[in-house]
């Protein structure tokens, strides 16, 4: 928000208790949010009578829709001196304690751009209230949690050369065609005010002063991507919507664009834009709109560059399910799990995707790397798997129990994986037969315990609990033939541990007794 150069902007800020807002199309404006004020001083010699007088008509307006309220200004009168200064005063009735040009300020794009948005959702209603020429800067827009109130103003035209040279705000948001002398005002040129508004979400204008920002509107230089010094992180420029809305916005404040006509529809259109690209700069919705497009390598690219920045939790957790699931790189996936339990140990899902790769991957990710690494990754995987099983709720830790016992079984510990299954299989209603995965797991450190007549009897309590959730159809087919299968082959593992001769050393204290 700048100041004209010559205005004393805290002393009159003191002298009207408010706070100073911008440059409006005319005058200046200030703000006293706890009397629901703002305040538009325009300087005396910048006004006729005729329009004293219509200023003053307008504090007896009924109250329109989208415009705030001209009331008058109190005791002091419409003509105030302030800062050493004569002023005309106009005095606004609203309850927005921000403006647009206080949005500009706002360290977050993506509520930059929002701002801009619900502005020109209120374009249309402008236009019927006030008429088209209205031509609002940021400052003359005020922001309220209902929407937006525009502090209006009759259609005076374009600002004079002085408000233009003092206020050098004016000129960016002056169409070329109004630099070059044209006097007819219309929806095309308050389109282009809140376009050149719109650019400023993504960038800021290059030579501000007045004098060049002048030359460059009378030649008809507009505002382009190319010329803006970016206000975006690096990875939301690579974003195709921000991309687009950015080339369409330059089109839009091009010479060429001033001679179309403009109306309802194309404020909807821009609207439509920006709301894409207020989107896209969410950094979990950029990078599942590319997964989502079938493009996960530009996904996967687009989550790195935006974790060099920000170790986003939600974007690593999303980078490592699409580097396991669509890219095939489950040690890149693990990496990405590490960093997001870094980032936020109290959260859960990061040890939730831990869990599942580990346990599909075990003895893959082995294999992929026996030849690089000692068995030091191999102790990092089960610290990994045991800090990820014991943050998780009771309810996912038993959702994931047949994972840390088959991790057991790998690793060589029968009795702790036999007595581990034991533990999440039986509740307080007894056995959990129905949790047939970790049943197979179960019953498979019965057989490698070379505890055969054990292991058998798990089978058939397994057998029995596929007829039972076959029949009450409690489980979908397709699972049904999944452990079916999986059945099949651990009866089979048993038949054959029975034909070369193995016993049960011993009765173990985790015996299937009352499980069947």
């Amino acid at each position: 928000m700048t100041a004209p150069a010559d205005e004393p902007v805290q002393q009159i800020a003191r002298d009207l208790d408010a706070e100073y807002v911008g440059v409006g199309r005319c005058g200046t404006l200030y703000r006293a949010p706890e009397r629901q004020r703002c305040y538009r001083l325009i300087p005396r010699a910048e006004l006729s009578a005729d329009h004293r007088d219509e200023l003053k008509r307008w504090q007896g307006l009924p109250r329109r829709p989208g415009l705030a309220p001209v009331v008058a200004a109190g005791a002091d009168g419409d003509q105030q001196h302030l800062g050493g200064r004569w002023y005309q005063v106009v005095c606004y009735e609203t309850r927005g304690r921000r403006s647009l040009a206080d949005a500009f300020a706002d360290p977050v794009p993506a509520n930059r751009v929002d701002a801009v948005i619900v502005a020109l959702r209120a374009v249309t209603r402008w236009w019927s209230s006030l008429g088209p020429g209205m031509m609002p800067m940021p400052a003359d827009i005020v922001l309220t949690d209902s929407g937006t109130q525009l502090l209006p103003l009759p259609s005076w035209g374009v600002p004079s050369l002085t408000e233009l040279m003092t206020g050098p705000e004016r000129v960016l948001h002056l169409a070329p065609n109004l630099a070059r002398g044209q006097a007819e005002v219309g929806r095309a040129e308050d389109l282009y005010t809140l376009a050149v508004a719109a650019l400023r979400c993504f960038g800021t204008i290059p030579d501000a002063g007045p004098e060049r920002l002048l030359h460059r509107a009378a030649c008809a230089v507009a505002p382009s991507g190319e010329r803006l010094d970016g206000r975006l992180p690096g990875w939301m420029r690579r974003v195709g919507p921000i991309r687009s809305v950015l080339d369409e916005l330059c089109e839009l404040t091009s010479p060429a664009a001033m001679a179309e006509r403009r109306g309802d529809d194309d404020v909807a259109w821009l609207v439509g834009r920006l709301e894409r690209a207020r989107d896209a700069m969410d950094p979990v919705t950029a990078v599942r709109s590319l997964r989502d497009a079938d493009e996960p390598q530009e996904a996967l690219s687009l989550a790195r560059t935006i974790l060099v920045d920000d170790p986003h939790y939600d974007v690593l957790v999303l980078a490592a399910a699409i580097a396991y699931q669509d890219a095939g790189s489950p040690l890149e996936a693990l990496t990405l799990l590490d960093r997001a339990v870094q980032t936020d140990p109290e959260r859960l899902e990061a040890y939730a995707e831990q869990m599942s790769i580990i346990g599909d991957l075990w003895t893959t990710v082995l294999t992929l790397l026996s030849e690089a690494i000692d068995d030091s990754f191999a102790r990092r995987l089960d610290t990994t798997l045991q800090t990820a099983f014991h943050h998780l709720p009771q309810a996912e830790r038993r959702a994931h129990a047949a994972t840390m016992a088959g991790h057991l079984i790998r690793q060589g510990k029968l009795r702790e994986a036999n007595s581990f299954a034991h533990q999440w299989l039986h509740g307080e209603d007894g056995l959990m037969w129905w949790r047939i995965d970790l049943m197979i797991v179960y019953g498979t450190t019965f057989l490698l315990l070379d505890r055969v007549n054990e292991a058998a009897q798990i089978a058939e309590v397994i057998r029995k609990g596929l007829r039972r959730v076959t029949v009450n159809k409690s489980m979908d087919a397709a699972t049904i033939g999944l452990y079916g299968r999986l059945l099949a082959q651990f009866e089979e593992e048993i038949r054959r541990a029975r034909g070369s001769g193995r016993d049960e050393h011993e009765e173990g204290e985790n015996g299937p007794e009352g499980e069947s």
